[in-house]
């Protein structure tokens, strides 16, 4: 994927996130029986639920792996046509190629209350007084 395909891709992922009325649920434990029929069960990350428009994403996996979830389940919205193979590699190639501002969007959607106060103190106290 080259720089341009990949701003185009976060442009859409954004546009999903803003435009389409997803919500993302972070969940303790991925189900079974909320799992996707097409696939075999495993511990999943996430999985996305279109008529509910819902993506689910796994809680106790790390932030940037939540990251990397949500832009995986957003390319199956995206690309519904493509492989899971595809999607992986791309997914994992979008998230090499964010810039730190789109990150930090990404990030907002999948932090926890008590990460993301974590994460503003954080800020609070390393950012150089001026």
């Amino acid at each position: 994927m080259d720089k341009n395909k990949n701003k185009t891709n976060f442009a859409d992922l954004k546009g999903v996130l803003l435009h389409s009325g997803y919500e993302v649920v972070l969940t303790k434990k991925i189900s079974p029986r909320g799992h996707h029929p097409s696939h075999k069960f495993r511990e999943a990350k996430g999985f996305i639920v279109p008529d509910q428009l819902k993506i689910y994403i796994n809680r106790s996996i790390s932030v940037n792996d939540r990251v990397i979830t949500l832009i995986h389940e957003l390319f199956h919205e995206l690309y519904p046509t493509w492989q899971e193979s595809t999607v992986e590699r791309n997914c994992k190639q979008a998230f090499r190629e964010l810039t730190v501002s789109q990150l930090g969007f990404l990030q907002f959607f999948v932090m926890t209350r008590p990460e993301m106060a974590a994460a503003i103190k954080r800020l609070h106290t390393t950012s150089p007084i001026c």
